[in-house]
């Protein structure tokens, strides 16, 4: 009896029965998945992921190895060290064990990251069966071709040989990505939640927040996915590391520091923090500014003359310190992420739903006009986040507000609005949440897809690093509100694990990212050709993206309730389908570019 299985990375199997968790899957025997995972297709440049079972009985600390060979094509050979292991930790949703914290396994991990010891402590009861997820990065460098190798897994003295074929593509992936992916946090949280962090007073001048900190860019960075930090709480308070020190008032007004900003944020916008990863050292694209309504100046001087004073001084000198940093391939967002309801501020920023609040957008506008109207120099731009007004607002603002982020599901309803937006030279994005744990995988895999098929820029997953105290057991929400887990306090890593929702839309974003590349070329066309590939291979009607309008839209948006939206269109693009179908779209594609 064989002691392990290859899994294709778009199915999880159960840890006590090795049954297929994803009850849409065509295949449900761990025999047949093997044998459907032993040839392997990519382009150059990008990652390729697998999962290996193996059978518990007999596993002792120091009875398990894995080794893989290298992968030997005619002219180029991909050396093993470009596998990478992990083994996956189980969560209890709903009722039933499903694998998402990635543990790095390493040939000479420390005790606490032995496949038994984490098996151990994951606690399953009456389990059978342990699951490594695998990543192989396919360097850009090798020429496109057959490559064949294998993977031992040894348990005792048997070792299972599984045999591995790749078929390197002639298309690479680009470096930097032409659709974002924005897993969008708040200020600090990792500190809240990092028990090495949490009770440390000392964390920014010691400089163990800024180590941590970077682990969560860079892992994002490699999963083709910006980490994007509002800097400020509802309240408008911003944490010191986060902001420039300043000085005087009103006039007087200016930053007389600006190091500490400087080495938190430098490394991340002239890309030298992402030096090492195999995207390379690229500065982040978007960054969020501190600017909202009480900082720089304080909201009990809004409307004087010095709240206007203050606000656009030192918005003048972060486009001039910004600029003479050569920070230049960074976009710098002015968002207003204040609520109303949380009786802080008597205006909503954000998700602007009262007519009596569109003012803001003018007043702030104006505050900050001469550095977002600017040509030359760092590049600053007004960012909105729309949901309840959006059908209302997207014509009214266009000329003002450069960066949509739109409720997915209310922007689904105005297919219409792209051509007004793209006319005004704005930039779209959808928001919504990640996919939880116990739902298909193809539903991580469809988003980056849906950004294609619609022409949007990019989209947003609101929360990504709520994992709760408990996530061992059962994260947050299940897991929609986080893509990463902490690796300090099980594992002795101080930073990030990764999720397998995170390796999955990583997989998802690099087809994407060569989506858009080729439509881009072919701009005439291009769209309609790729969305309709999409929707052949996923069997979805070529207008799911558009599901229409709700019957209550012409009501004004404060008549809405939320009652409302369980009925109203909502574009639902994966479920009942099989995760293999997409499998079907990639190979598709791979014909398609070769």
């Amino acid at each position: 009896m064989k002691n392990s299985y290859l899994i294709p990375d778009t199915i999880r199997i159960c840890p006590q029965t090795g049954d297929v968790l994803e009850a849409q899957a065509r295949i449900r025997s761990l025999a047949d998945l093997t044998e459907a995972s032993a040839s392997l297709v990519s382009p150059r440049n990008a990652y390729v992921s697998f999962q290996i079972a193996v059978r518990l009985e007999g596993m002792t600390g120091s009875s398990f190895r894995i080794r893989a060979d290298a992968m030997k094509g005619t002219h180029d050979v991909i050396a093993g060290s470009e596998f990478a292991f992990y083994a996956e930790w189980y969560h209890r949703v709903k009722g039933r064990y499903y694998p998402d914290a990635l543990v790095p396994l390493a040939v000479d991990a420390p005790e606490e990251r032995t496949l038994a010891s984490i098996t151990l402590r994951n606690a399953v009861p009456d389990r059978s069966f342990a699951v490594l997820w695998v990543d192989l990065f396919v360097p850009a460098a090798i020429r496109a071709g057959e490559y064949a190798g294998a993977i031992h897994v040894t348990i005792g003295d048997r070792t299972d040989t599984h045999p591995i074929r790749v078929k390197a593509l002639e298309t690479a992936v680009p470096d930097e990505s032409l659709i974002i992916a924005d897993l969008n946090s708040y200020a600090d949280n990792i500190s809240r939640r990092m028990a090495s962090l949490r009770s440390n007073e000392n964390r920014y001048e010691d400089g163990s927040y800024f180590q941590a900190e970077r682990q969560f860019f860079r892992m994002a960075h490699e999963h083709r996915a910006l980490l994007h930090y509002l800097p400020y709480e509802h309240s408008g308070k911003v944490p010191s590391a986060f902001i420039p020190e300043l000085e005087g008032k009103g006039k007087a007004m200016r930053v007389k520091d600006w190091s500490r900003f400087d080495e938190h944020f430098g490394p991340y916008l002239d890309g030298s923090a992402f030096e090492g990863t195999k995207r390379g050292a690229i500065p982040i694209p978007y960054m969020y500014l501190p600017f909202n309504f009480h900082w720089p100046a304080d909201y009990a001087k809004f409307g004087m003359k010095g709240y206007r004073t203050e606000f656009s001084t030192i918005m003048q000198e972060f486009y001039r310190h910004f600029t003479e940093k050569g920070w230049l391939r960074t976009k710098f967002e002015l968002f207003l992420n204040h609520k109303k309801r949380y009786k802080l501020f008597p205006y909503d920023g954000d998700e602007t739903r009262f007519v009596w609040d569109e003012k803001v957008n003018d007043m702030f506008y104006d505050l900050a006009k001469d550095v977002l109207e600017r040509d030359e120099g760092a590049q600053f731009v007004f960012r909105t986040d729309s949901s309840w007004s959006y059908g209302l607002h997207y014509e009214k603002y266009a000329d003002i507000i450069k960066l949509w982020v739109v409720n997915e599901q209310m922007f689904s309803w105005f297919p219409e609005s792209l051509e007004p937006l793209r006319a005004a030279g704005c930039e779209v994005w959808t928001y919504g949440t990640a996919q939880p744990i116990g739902q298909t995988l193809l539903g991580t895999s469809i988003v980056p897809l849906a950004a294609v098929a619609r022409g949007v820029d990019g989209f947003v997953y609101w929360e990504n690093t709520k994992w709760g105290d408990r996530w061992q057991e059962t994260p947050d929400s299940d897991g929609s509100t986080t893509m990463f887990y902490p690796g300090d306090q099980l594992f002795g890593i101080p930073g990030p694990i990764p999720s397998i929702r995170l390796k999955t839309l990583r997989g998802a974003m690099q087809i994407a990212d060569c989506m858009e590349r080729w439509i881009r070329e072919r701009p005439e066309n291009g769209r309609a050709a790729m969305s309709e590939l999409i929707c052949d291979s996923l069997g979805i009607d070529k207008d799911a993206w558009w599901p229409g309008k709700p019957s209550f839209i012409d009501l004004p948006p404060y008549k809405w309730e939320n009652a409302m939206f369980s009925d109203a269109p909502k574009a639902s693009l994966h479920k009942g389908q099989d995760p293999e179908a997409f499998g079907a779209l990639k190979n598709k594609l791979w014909n398609l570019l070769g």
